[in-house]
């Protein structure tokens, strides 16, 4: 029973840490300042984007919290969810026009396309569905750290799993509803970054799959010819059995 207990208030941490309005900041931090020269510069399109994807979306929560409208911060209710994500919509699209007038790097605007392309999409399905937020948004804040980081992103992937371990365990969501959230910002974030050319052949994930499939096609040209000779081998050994197996117990059957 203690047991349970912590495993429940451990996943209730990793809901909170990894919530969609927490992961915004690091994703930005990342894309705005990591090997940057100029950061003066950054400073206002960083702000655009923090204050209207995290910071005026999560005070309206805040208030219709406190105003009983809604019963949660993370509104794990589908009922009560219309006009909070409305509000976070609305905000999404005037900071869109304000980051426009900045003039951001292509990166920053890249990523928060995503954001305006997929917040949409995931408030229409949870009208109907109860798909998974957190797991949308960890999937970006994955995706965004592999861009950014390379190789190293990839020690963000294990979040990804954790996030929707915790959102099953506390019974929030499904397996389907965290599988999801995953593919549909999933889909959203390789579709805008192939089409920005962050995913050209040149992107090292790509490049590395590039190699190894060349490297498996190398190696089984050598395998292909040995493994097509021994199954020739192993079938004719399968016949010859059968076929004496067969003959044995007709003789049997005449004596």
């Amino acid at each position: 029973m203690y047991k349970n207990l912590k495993t429940l208030r451990f996943a209730k941490i990793i809901s909170y840490v990894f919530d969609g309005s927490v992961l915004v900041l690091p994703v930005f931090l990342a894309v705005c300042f990591y090997g940057k020269q100029n950061l003066a510069a950054i400073v206002p399109s960083f702000l655009t984007a923090i204050i209207f994807t995290a910071l005026i979306p999560y005070m309206a929560i805040l208030l219709l919290y406190k105003a009983r409208k809604i019963s949660d911060l993370q509104i794990p209710k589908r009922k009560e969810r219309f006009f909070p994500l409305l509000i976070i919509n609305t905000c999404l699209v005037a900071g869109f026009f304000v980051l426009i007038y900045k003039q951001p790097e292509k990166l920053l605007l890249s990523i928060y396309m995503i954001y305006l392309l997929g917040l949409p999409a995931i408030s229409l399905i949870t009208l109907f569905w109860k798909i998974s937020f957190h797991a949308s948004y960890v999937t970006l804040f994955s995706f965004v750290y592999l861009i950014v980081f390379g190789k190293w992103g990839i020690l963000t992937i294990p979040s990804i799993l954790l996030v929707g371990w915790s959102r099953i365990k506390l019974k929030r969501h499904t397996l389907a509803q965290v599988l999801g959230g995953i593919a549909v910002i999933g889909t959203i974030s390789l579709t805008v970054f192939y089409i920005t050319g962050y995913l050209t052949t040149d992107y090292w994930a790509i490049s590395e799959l590039s190699g190894l499939l060349r490297s498996s096609s190398d190696y089984m040209n050598l395998v292909l010819p040995g493994f097509g000779l021994s199954l020739v081998f192993i079938l004719a050994y399968i016949f010859l059995q059968t076929y004496f197996r067969g003959k044995n117990k007709r003789v049997r059957g005449l004596e």
